[in-house]
């Protein structure tokens, strides 16, 4: 009696679908909110990039530019990203050995994780550039 009740259930297919479903939608969100969060990342460096290429370029073009004029010119080109996840923005002026004059450039950026379910440590990117002035 017992085994053929177990056949029945065995060969019975209707709910298998939900099952399957609720089974493989918990993995497809985690893996579309990773792609998206890397997505965010790779702008969040390219936005870092482009806003300390906009600073440096001001120093070049006008070595005499202060610390601070280098600073609020990266900040304003950070476009698209949230300016208050910058924890860190130096920028220094120097001469290499060779007498070359150049400016140099570190950015660290700390972003929050968008998986509020996942224990997921603060993503923290750091940039750095330079530029050699003409002679």
């Amino acid at each position: 009696m017992a085994v053929r009740i177990f056949r029945r259930i065995a060969h019975d297919r209707r709910g298998s679908l939900g099952f399957e479903f609720a089974m493989a939608i918990p993995i497809l969100v985690t893996l579309m909110l990773g792609i998206l969060q890397f997505g965010m990342a790779l702008h969040t460096a390219g936005a870092m990039r482009n806003a300390m290429g906009e600073g440096l370029r001001l120093y070049k073009v006008e070595p005499t530019t202060t610390e601070a004029q280098v600073y609020t010119e990266t900040l304003d080109e950070l476009v698209g990203v949230d300016q208050s996840g910058v924890t860190s923005l130096k920028f220094t002026k120097g001469t290499a050995t060779n007498g070359a004059q150049y400016g140099q450039l570190k950015m660290t950026y700390k972003m929050t994780p968008m998986l509020p379910f996942a224990p997921i440590p603060d993503i923290v990117l750091e940039e750095e550039k330079w530029v050699y002035l003409q002679a």
